[in-house]
């Protein structure tokens, strides 16, 4: 496995300039991080110069993109809405082609009011297939990650991939995103999150593992069993990225970000021992 850290870690400093692309990587050379995830959302400047921007700063030192991201929705109202998100991922996939990375993060889609659920699958399945396309032609991996309310159910996402007939569509299983929440609004990921994250596993390319508050000396999450994780990885013999997403929107008011991140850095390097 491969220690990764997404740019969505330090969304707000990179995207408001707070941190450049330089601080980021070094800030990951610090601690001993060999890959990043490229997020577009992350960067006002999506380019395909600012990107290779971005990969020639990390190969500098020894930090390489394992994975771009990207934020869209497959399920938009209109046609046409959803054929122009359907070639933003396009846009993207052509962007990790000719930086050579493998792999490229994709998402569904957010339910929209109105209009029946067998429909919105349907639309999903259209855009997966168009984009799939493309995939197969650039030999990229396609990674799908249970994020977004339509056709977010482990079972779903797995008939999805057997429907596809495709040898270049794979999960990034992220079991936080599978959390319920106490009643006091705290989130929290039980054995059902666990379960649902362990039928994603025999597909996955990617895997993303979101750490929210290191606690006791930076060994462990507040909310997530990460040695869990590691023994489900270990389980299927899981070999790619494990990614860091610092939950950033979690941190109490006039916290310091980027200790922050970087002791979450750290909690991920601890329980990953021995697999990284």
């Amino acid at each position: 496995m491969v220690l990764s850290v997404s740019t969505w870690s330090a969304h707000e400093q990179l995207y408001y300039g707070k941190m450049s692309k330089e601080d980021f990587v070094k800030l990951l050379h610090k601690h001993g991080v060999s890959g990043m995830e490229a997020v577009d959302i992350d960067f006002q400047d999506t380019s395909f110069e600012s990107m290779k921007e971005l990969q020639d700063i990390g190969r500098a030192y020894g930090v390489e993109i394992t994975c771009m991201s990207l934020e869209h929705d497959l399920c938009r109202y209109t046609e046409e809405e959803r054929r122009m998100d359907a070639d933003r991922v396009i846009h993207w996939l052509e962007t990790a082609k000719k930086l050579n990375v493998r792999n490229v993060r994709v998402f569904t889609g957010w339910l929209k009011e109105g209009v029946p659920y067998h429909m919105q699958m349907k639309w999903i399945y259209e855009g997966i297939e168009r984009i799939i396309k493309k995939a197969e032609e650039w030999d990229l991996n396609l990674v799908l990650e249970n994020h977004d309310n339509v056709c977010f159910g482990a079972d779903e996402i797995v008939e999805l991939i057997g429907d596809m007939r495709s040898d270049r569509l794979f999960t990034c299983p992220d079991v936080f995103n599978y959390k319920t929440f106490t009643k006091d609004g705290k989130p929290a990921i039980g054995d059902w999150s666990y379960e649902e994250i362990e039928k994603l596993l025999p597909y996955a390319k990617n895997a993303h593992i979101k750490i929210c508050k290191a606690i006791e000396n930076n060994t462990r999450d507040e909310y997530l069993d990460i040695g869990r994780m590691r023994k489900l990885l270990k389980k299927y013999e899981y070999g790619g990225p494990v990614v860091l997403e610092f939950m950033w929107p979690l941190l109490k008011e006039g916290a310091d970000s980027t200790e922050a991140l970087e002791n979450a850095i750290e909690v991920l390097k601890y329980q990953m021992q021995g697999c990284i």
